[in-house]
């Protein structure tokens, strides 16, 4: 509650202080000075900490999970229900953990929530795909789908070893259609690193070397590669191959060439 009164006189300096005192007076007057729910009144109104100026990350959620006003970390919940970001799925998992038993109650009615809509999605775009397996643009959107769920951690381990083998196919169709986005190797050689598939990474690291050999992608992910298989004389040769291309290297190359060359 002091948070909350807090925010109102830093946003509202003079119309904020008014705006308390009168509500303190009415309270009082009617002995509920702790029953007043300001959650009722913001959910209303244009200066809703959660939805000043549209930014909604003016209280980091750990933060706000640790401040004693229960009302803040469940209008929190709510509001990151409302925004349906996929990025708000930590979040709620921080929220469940919560010790106010309704900020968890929410949290986890969000969680089956957010769960049942991928599944249904799921299961439509499966059926549509059943019907028609070789349309590109509805493999791209079974593998966003896919990308999604897996990436929330919201599944049971049995489902999400089944999903990484159906998005593993999916990328493997995609690429094998001729498409020409890089991003689709770049996935696809992850998700069979992340399975533990060097087998199948490899090939496709042969695939992607082959369709972009002037970027950097495919040379790092081999890197990655040979770090997994602890091969690091292949893992040098990729890195002195990456150092010689005639192309401006990313921070992220630069900084993994210096990693590994004070590593050797």
């Amino acid at each position: 509650m002091v948070f909350i009164r807090f925010v109102i006189t830093m946003v509202l300096p003079i119309l904020g202080f008014v705006f308390l005192l009168v509500i303190d007076i009415g309270l009082k007057s009617k002995g509920k000075e702790h029953d007043f729910d300001f959650n009722q009144i913001f959910s209303s109104s244009k200066y809703s900490i959660f939805d000043l100026n549209n930014k909604r990350d003016i209280v980091p959620i750990q933060e706000a999970l640790l401040l004693n006003d229960n009302i803040v970390k469940r209008d929190l919940v709510i509001n990151m229900v409302k925004d349906k970001r996929l990025n708000n799925v930590n979040g709620l998992k921080l929220a469940l953990q919560d010790e106010d038993t309704e900020t968890s109650h929410y949290a986890a009615s969000a969680i089956m929530q957010i769960k049942s809509e991928f599944e249904n999605k799921i299961k439509e775009i499966s059926v549509k795909y059943a019907q028609n397996n070789n349309d590109s643009e509805l493999i791209k959107e079974y593998i966003n789908i896919l990308k999604d769920y897996i990436d929330s951690g919201l599944m049971e381990k049995q489902m999400e070893i089944r999903l990484k083998n159906d998005y593993s196919k999916l990328l493997a169709q995609i690429i094998n259609l001729g498409i020409k986005e890089k991003d689709y190797y770049i996935m696809k050689i992850n998700i069979d690193l992340d399975m533990e598939d060097y087998q199948q990474a490899r090939y496709f690291c042969n695939l992607f070397l082959d369709k972009f050999e002037k970027l950097e992608d495919p040379y790092l992910l081999y890197m990655k590669l040979y770090y997994r298989l602890k091969d690091y004389n292949m893992l040098n040769k990729k890195m002195e191959e990456l150092v010689e291309l005639p192309i401006s290297l990313s921070n992220e190359a630069l900084n993994k060439i210096r990693f590994w060359t004070a590593m050797t």
